[in-house]
Formats: structure tokens, C-alpha cells, sequence
């Protein structure tokens, strides 16, 4: 094993056994000396490959978002799947991961990924640009979007979407009505309200998607 890949497995082991100690015993109860021992390394080594605990902490955040993108984006890319299912994998997924993170590790974690400055928060704009261009290239060339709507506006329109699975319950709560029949009405807004005018073909698509979540 040569100097770099001896590194490599060094950042490695501290990476794997602080996110262990961290779900565990949790951020706050868990310090430096304990996850340079527990991987069998000085202090003094573990400060040549993390500065700081918080940077290891956004390393190992950082691992979790592209885990998740990775999921996202290999569902992204099945040609098979239309793209409004892909959108509504994109927010189930987002939403499941979030609730993943906060179980397993914490506060702690959760504001350093709120963290406006955070390096974190760069790795997650990345990824969601590598999302959003892909499925609205797909929406484009499918023709649901009219072509005088701005790739921006058509960004934020979709991300309004996505949030939805985190309010739902509450929105329906006492409303009269169901999940279901709020999520036809809201896919009636999202396909028709961007495409600006309605043809039989587009709607016929919809009515398909429709019927294939029913069944």
C-alpha cells in the first residue's frame, strides 16, 4: 500500500467511525479524542485530514446528500418513467432522507445543513441543479411545458411541487378533502398551468398516469 492510498483509508476509517459514534452517542456527547482512538490514531493525525469537528461533521452530511442523489438521479435517468413520477420520487425521497438524518444524528446536523454558509448546503444546490436540469429538459421534450415559460420559473414552479409531501397532511386535515383527490387537482395546476393551453393528447397522458397510480 503506498502513502496516498494509506491516506485515503485513514480519511476513510475516521469518516466510518465518527458517523458511527455520532449515531450512537450523538454529536454533542461525542469528541475528537474519542474518534481518533476509537480509529486508532493520534489527535494530531486526525487534525491532518479534518481541521475541525464540524468539517468532519459536513464531510459525512455531505456523504449523506449525494447518497441521496445518487438515489434521485439513477431515477432520473430511467427513460422508462414519466417525469411527473420522477419529480414525486425526487420529493418522497428528499422528504424520507431528511427524517433519516434527523433520527440517526440529530439537531446538530439538521442546522448544519440549514446552514446558509454552509459547505454542505454548496453540495446540495449542486446536486438539486443536476436534478432539476435533467428532469426539466425531459418535461421540455416531452412538451409539457409552453415554450415561452423560463427554464427559472418553470424551476420554481416544480420546486413549490416538491415541498408538498412535507404539508400535506396538514393541508387535507379537516379540508373534506381526500390525499388523493388534492393530489389530482394539484397535478391538474401543475401540467396545465404551465403549458398554457391544453390538448387532448396531454391530458390523455395525465388521465393514463392516473390510472396507473390506481392501479
Amino acid at each position: 500500500m503506498n502513502r496516498e492510498e494509506k491516506k485515503a483509508l485513514t480519511r476513510r476509517q475516521l469518516i466510518d467511525v465518527a458517523t458511527r459514534l455520532f449515531q450512537q452517542h450523538g454529536i454533542h456527547n461525542t469528541d475528537l479524542k474519542t474518534i481518533a482512538a476509537e480509529a486508532g490514531v493520534s489527535v494530531v493525525t486526525f487534525y491532518k485530514y479534518f481541521d475541525s469537528k464540524e468539517t468532519l461533521i459536513g464531510t459525512i452530511a455531505a456523504e449523506q446528500l449525494n447518497e441521496l442523489f445518487d438515489e434521485i438521479m439513477a431515477i432520473t435517468n430511467q427513460t422508462d418513467l414519466r417525469f411527473i413520477d420522477k419529480i414525486k420520487a425526487f420529493a418522497t425521497l428528499s422528504q424520507q432522507k431528511q427524517q433519516e438524518i434527523a433520527t440517526t444524528f440529530g439537531d446538530e446536523m439538521m442546522q448544519l445543513l440549514e446552514k446558509d454558509d454552509s459547505a454542505v448546503r454548496a453540495v446540495a444546490e449542486s446536486r438539486r441543479d443536476e436534478f432539476f436540469e435533467a428532469i426539466i429538459n425531459q418535461g421540455r421534450d416531452e412538451g409539457f411545458f409552453t415554450t415561452n415559460v423560463s427554464t427559472i420559473a418553470i424551476r420554481v414552479y416544480i420546486d413549490m411541487f416538491v415541498t408538498y409531501p412535507n404539508v400535506q397532511a396538514s393541508l387535507t386535515s379537516g379540508s373534506g378533502l381526500t390525499r388523493r383527490e388534492l393530489d389530482t387537482q394539484l397535478e391538474e395546476l401543475f401540467f396545465f398551468g404551465l403549458m398554457g393551453s391544453v390538448d387532448a393528447a396531454h391530458r390523455d397522458q395525465l388521465n393514463e398516469i392516473r390510472k396507473q397510480q390506481k392501479g
